[in-house]
C-alpha cells in the first residue's frame, strides 16, 4: 500500500507537469469532485474498492499506448457526430490521436467506468461494470449518437464561422489546432466556473466560454446580449430554461437559446423547438411584452405554431427547402420567428419607413426587383421572402376563394386568374397606382387632398415621429400589424409586429369590406362608420376630407348613401388603373351592356361603367 501511495503521489506531479491539455496546476483539485470515484469521495458515483483517485484514467506502468499513461479501456465505436447546413469545418469521426477519444472512455456510454487496462475491472458502489447510463447528462451517445453534441475532434474553420481563441485564454485548440473536449473543459477541476460546476476550464458568465470562439456579428450590442429589463432579466430562471445553474438572461447569454450537449433540436445546438425557445422570455415571464399570447389567442396570425423549427438558416433562392423564390416547392411553407428575426442582431432601435426598425436586423430578404439579400434593409424586403414570388406559397389556395382562414378575400378586377395577384412584390413595383411601400409615388396635394400631414394614433392624435407627405412611404406593418399592440400609438406594452391580430388579413384597425352578395352587382352594402375604417383613417382625413368630397365628388353619396366599402373599389395594396381603383368582382359587376371600366380624366373627375347594389353605370361621368 505504501508502494502505491507514493506512486499516486509520483503520478500527480507527473500530470502537473504534463496537463492533460487542462490549465490548472493543481490537478488534486479533482479530489471530491464528480470525477473522483474514490470509495472515501462525496461523489454520488464512486467505486466500492479503491482510495487511489487517479486509477481510472492513469497509470505509472502498462498503460494504453500514446499519451497521458491511459489507463482505461478505449471505446471503438463511431457515432453520427454534428452536421448543420451552416457547417462550413469538415467534422469526422474522433480519431486515436485525439485527446477527445480519452473524455469518450466514460463519455460514449460504452464502456464501464471501472474498466482498466493495467487494473482490470475495479467494482463501483453503483454496480459491478456500471456504464454512464443512456439518460445521464454526462453520457454524450446515450441516444447513440454526438449529432446533438457541440462538435469536437475538428479543425474550425476560422475565416468562415468562428474565430480562434485569443492569447492566453484559457480556452484553447490542442497543437494540431484541433478544437477537442479539454478545449472547454478541465477534467480535473470542477469549480473553475463555480456556478455550473461542470469542469470547464473558465467561469462562462455571459458565455464567456462560447465568446472566446464565437464572435456573432451584432451580438454585442444585441438586445438579447444586453436586455434592458434587468428586472425581467432577473426573472429568467431555471425554471424557464436555464440549464447553466446562473441567473438571468445576460448570465446565461448564448445558452438562453442554445444548448452544447444534448440540445432539442440538433441544428445549431437549440435547446428547445425555435418557438419554444423565443416564448420562455417572450411570454410576459422575462421579457415584457407578451408575444406568444399573439399566436395562442388571436383570430387571425402568422403559421409559426404549424411548422415548428423548420426555418433553416441556410435558406437561400436556389435552396429547394426554403420560404424564397425556387423551381420546386420543397419542405411546407413557413412562417418561422427567425424568418422574421435575427435573434444574434435585433435591437430596439426604431427608423423611418422604408428602413428596418433593429427587431428585423440582420435579416435575409427579397428586393423590390427580386434580387436574394443577405440582410435586408427595407422592412418590405423581409416580407417579399413569402408574399413575393415564393413557389414555397401556395398562392391560389392561400389568398384565393378557398382561403386559409384570413377573411374574405376581394376578386379584384385587375387580378383575376393571375397568379401575380398574389405575389405582393410585383403588386407594388409593377402597378401604375399603388400606395407607397416599396417605392414613392411623389403626388401633388391636390392628387391626395384626404392625405394627413403625420399618422394618428387609434385615439386620433398625431403620432410626432411619422410626418406624412406626397413623398412619404410606409410600412406593410403600417397596416399588417397587432390589433392590441403599442403599435396603436398609446401607452400600451403589449407586443407590435404581424404576429397575431383579431381583424382579418392580420390589420390593426378596421376595414371593413362588404359581404359579398348572391350575384355581383347586387346588395346592399354595408353601413358606413368611422370604427368601421379606422385603419384608411390612419394616413386619410375620412370624416372631414373623403366624406367632404374633395377628391372624388361622389364619395359620400357611394360610401354613406349607397353603402360602399373603401376596398369595394379600392386596393389596398396597388392597381393597373388610377387611385388604387381596382373593383372587386365579388360585389361589382359589368354594366348592362357588359362594360366594367373606370377612366380617370382628369384629378377628381372620370367616368364610370358598372353595375353595383343594382345600380347600373353606363359611362357616367363625374
Amino acid at each position: 500500500m505504501r508502494i502505491r501511495a507514493a506512486i499516486t503521489l509520483m503520478l500527480l506531479a507527473a500530470m502537473a507537469a504534463i496537463g492533460l491539455h487542462a490549465q490548472n496546476n493543481g490537478k488534486s483539485s479533482i479530489i471530491n469532485t464528480k470525477h473522483d470515484f474514490r470509495t472515501s469521495s462525496s461523489a454520488a458515483i464512486r467505486s466500492a474498492s479503491t482510495n487511489d483517485a487517479c486509477v481510472f484514467c492513469h497509470t505509472p506502468h502498462n498503460s494504453t499506448p500514446g499519451s497521458y499513461l491511459w489507463n482505461h479501456q478505449l471505446s471503438n465505436r463511431n457515432f453520427p457526430v454534428y452536421s448543420s447546413t451552416t457547417l462550413q469545418s469538415t467534422i469526422t469521426a474522433i480519431q486515436p490521436q485525439d485527446t477527445s477519444k480519452l473524455c469518450l472512455s466514460c463519455h460514449d456510454g460504452t464502456i464501464a467506468l471501472g474498466d482498466t487496462v493495467n487494473d482490470g475491472s475495479i467494482a463501483f458502489a453503483q454496480g459491478n461494470g456500471y456504464t454512464l447510463p443512456a439518460a445521464s447528462a454526462s453520457n454524450l451517445a446515450g441516444d447513440q449518437t454526438f449529432a446533438n453534441d457541440h462538435p469536437f475532434g475538428f479543425v474550425p474553420q476560422t475565416a468562415a464561422e468562428t474565430t480562434n481563441p485569443p492569447a492566453l485564454d484559457p480556452v484553447r485548440l490542442d497543437k494540431s489546432g484541433k478544437l477537442q473536449c479539454t478545449s472547454c473543459h478541465d477534467p480535473h477541476r470542477e469549480d473553475a466556473d463555480p456556478t455550473t460546476r461542470k469542469f470547464l476550464v473558465k467561469s462562462n458568465q455571459a458565455s464567456a466560454v462560447c465568446l472566446s470562439c464565437h464572435q456573432k456579428a451584432g451580438w454585442d450590442n444585441s438586445a438579447h446580449s444586453r436586455p434592458p429589463d434587468v428586472a425581467a432579466d432577473l426573472r429568467y430562471t431555471q425554471t424557464q430554461g436555464a440549464h447553466t445553474g446562473y441567473t438571468g438572461v445576460r448570465n446565461n447569454g448564448c445558452e438562453s437559446c442554445h444548448r452544447p450537449h444534448a440540445p432539442q433540436v440538433a441544428q445549431r445546438l437549440i435547446k428547445n423547438m425555435e418557438e419554444n425557445v423565443c416564448f420562455q422570455c417572450h411570454d410576459g415571464t422575462v421579457a415584457s411584452r407578451n408575444v406568444k399570447t399573439d399566436f395562442l389567442s388571436k383570430t387571425y396570425k402568422h403559421p409559426v405554431l404549424l411548422t415548428p423549427s423548420i426555418h433553416d438558416a441556410a435558406e437561400g433562392p436556389t435552396s429547394a427547402t426554403h420560404s424564397l423564390p425556387e423551381t420546386s416547392v420543397g419542405m411546407a411553407r413557413h412562417a418561422e420567428c427567425a424568418d422574421c428575426h435575427n435573434s444574434h442582431m435585433d435591437t430596439s432601435a426604431t427608423a423611418q419607413p422604408p428602413l428596418v426598425s433593429g427587431a428585423l436586423a440582420g435579416v435575409k430578404g427579397q428586393s423590390s426587383s427580386n434580387a436574394f439579400l443577405p440582410q435586408a434593409i427595407n422592412e418590405y424586403e423581409v416580407c417579399f421572402k413569402c408574399h413575393g414570388d415564393s413557389a414555397n406559397k401556395p398562392q391560389p389556395l392561400d389568398k384565393g376563394t378557398a382561403g386559409i382562414g384570413f377573411g374574405r378575400n376581394p376578386q379584384r378586377q385587375y387580378d383575376a386568374g393571375n397568379l401575380n395577384a398574389f405575389n405582393t412584390r410585383a403588386e407594388f413595383t409593377l402597378s401604375s397606382s399603388f400606395h407607397p411601400v416599396a417605392r414613392a409615388r411623389n403626388l401633388s396635394v391636390a392628387e391626395v387632398p384626404s392625405l394627413r400631414s403625420t399618422v394618428i394614433n387609434s385615439g386620433g392624435a398625431p403620432i410626432s415621429n411619422r410626418p406624412l407627405s406626397s413623398g412619404s412611404q410606409i410600412y406593410c406593418t403600417d397596416c399588417h400589424n397587432s390589433d392590441t399592440g403599442r403599435n396603436l400609438g398609446t401607452f400600451s406594452s403589449a407586443p407590435s409586429g404581424p404576429h397575431g391580430s383579431n381583424i382579418a388579413h392580420l390589420l390593426e384597425r378596421s376595414s371593413v369590406m362588404e359581404p359579398a352578395p348572391a350575384a355581383p352587382g347586387s346588395g346592399s352594402g354595408i353601413s358606413y362608420t368611422l370604427a368601421n375604417n379606422t385603419l384608411c383613417d390612419k394616413c386619410h382625413d375620412v370624416q372631414n376630407s373623403v366624406l367632404a368630397d374633395r377628391s372624388f365628388r361622389r364619395h359620400n353619396l357611394h360610401v354613406v348613401g349607397q353603402r360602399a366599402a373603401c376596398s369595394t373599389c379600392h386596393d389596398p395594396h396597388a392597381s393597373q388603373s388610377p387611385m388604387l381603383v381596382n373593383f372587386d368582382l365579388s360585389v361589382v359587376a359589368p354594366n348592362s351592356r357588359g362594360v366594367l371600366q373606370f377612366t380617370r380624366t382628369s384629378p377628381g373627375h372620370g367616368t364610370c361603367s358598372l353595375r353595383c347594389h343594382g345600380e347600373d353605370h353606363n359611362n357616367l361621368s363625374y
